[in-house]
């Protein structure tokens, strides 16, 4: 199915289940009336199509469409701070009237110069989760990075992802659509382990160079603007050292990436880090016991699966970018927001991850 014809379909779909009220039934089918809404972004920039070239679709988002999503929010919950959200998740008080927290994710410095400037002027608290190791950094993630040299080149690309085994020469002849670097980037980074994606930056790097133009924009966050932003009302909390996807690496490293992270902030900023949002939201048995010996209180992810030994380290949070919201016709659509931030379509579609004990790559062996 096309993109125009899934779009036509979750508005078709949103407006029957608004007419007819079943949206009610399902959010207390699935439980989540009982849940407080966190919404997660990434970047805010201030005019999203000038930068698409350069950013991951699903991460993207204009200025004024964060505005409009937050007024729409804003119209329905009651804004709070992840303290005072987590406090009431530990007390199990009900939440009596709808309540929501804004998020984001890595640390962008777009969040500093678009977002935080907006929340200000509209009174409205939230947190960010930083990658610690890339505050004040000059380089881009290594996601970004590996992105920007997939899209640069895409056949050249393809060659060098069948010379190294991550792709099948059969993957490849089959990888013609504009939406294929993002399907192979999104199979790279949750098949391989962080030493697994070096390898492989650097082979693209070696036939590709990196189009330093497009990197204006990948900027972190520096210290000075993270406690200023703290002092500002923003709650601060960490997303590893290195954005490590926890399910795909050793015990030994899950612990200093979210151990070590937790330390660098704290000794920084001077506060306690209560907080944790689990890179790209994956999770299994093993990592969430990782976060609670690393000490922290509460944990976000980005789908409605709760670990029932540790509910308070698996809160479900709603990912929201540029068209999450959209009728086919590119309008922002309230019908389209009220199924995305309930999670209807998630509870209708399933999650796309697996919350067992994932098997850990015991070395590079996996490229040749």
């Amino acid at each position: 199915m096309t993109a125009v014809g899934r779009a036509h379909l979750k508005t078709g779909l949103a407006l029957m289940l608004g007419v007819t009220r079943t949206d009610r039934l399902i959010r207390l089918m699935s439980g989540t009336r009982r849940l407080p809404l966190v919404v997660g972004y990434h970047r805010v920039v201030d005019d999203g199509r000038q930068r698409r070239a350069s950013i991951i679709a699903p991460m993207l988002v204009s200025r004024r469409m964060f505005e409009r999503q937050l007024d729409w929010i804003g119209r329905r919950f009651r804004f709070v701070a992840l303290d005072e959200l987590g406090a009431q998740l530990e007390s199990g008080d009900p939440f009596e009237t709808p309540t929501a927290a804004i998020t984001f994710d890595d640390g962008y410095r777009d969040m500093y110069e678009h977002a935080y400037p907006v929340l200000k002027r509209k009174g409205i608290p939230a947190a960010v989760f930083v990658v610690t190791d890339w505050i004040d950094r000059a380089s881009a993630l290594y996601h970004d990075r590996l992105y920007l040299l997939l899209t640069r080149d895409w056949p050249a690309s393809c060659e060098v992802l069948v010379d190294l085994g991550v792709m099948t020469a059969e993957q490849a002849l089959a990888a013609r659509g504009p939406n294929e670097p993002f399907v192979a980037l999104r199979h790279l980074l949750t098949s391989l382990s962080q030493e697994g994606l070096a390898r492989v930056t650097a082979a693209l790097e070696a036939k590709l160079a990196v189009d330093t133009g497009r990197l204006e924009g990948l900027k972190p966050l520096s210290w000075a603007m993270l406690a200023e932003m703290q002092r500002g009302g923003i709650t601060v909390g960490s997303h590893t050292r290195t954005h490590a996807l926890l399910t795909r690496e050793s015990p030994s490293r899950m612990l200093e990436e979210t151990a070590g992270a937790r330390r660098a902030l704290e000794e920084r900023l001077g506060t306690p880090i209560d907080h944790f949002a689990y890179p790209d939201g994956a999770f299994d048995a093993e990592t969430v016991e990782t976060v609670a010996r690393a000490g922290y209180r509460f944990a976000y992810t980005t789908c409605h699966h709760r670990d029932r030994r540790h509910p308070l380290l698996t809160i479900p949070r709603c990912v929201l970018w540029e068209n999450s919201c959209l009728d086919p016709a590119g309008r922002f659509s309230a019908a389209v927001a009220s199924c995305v931030t309930s999670g209807i379509f998630h509870f209708a579609s399933g999650c796309r991850h697996r919350h067992g004990v994932a098997p850990r790559p015991a070395s590079l062996l996996v490229l040749r």
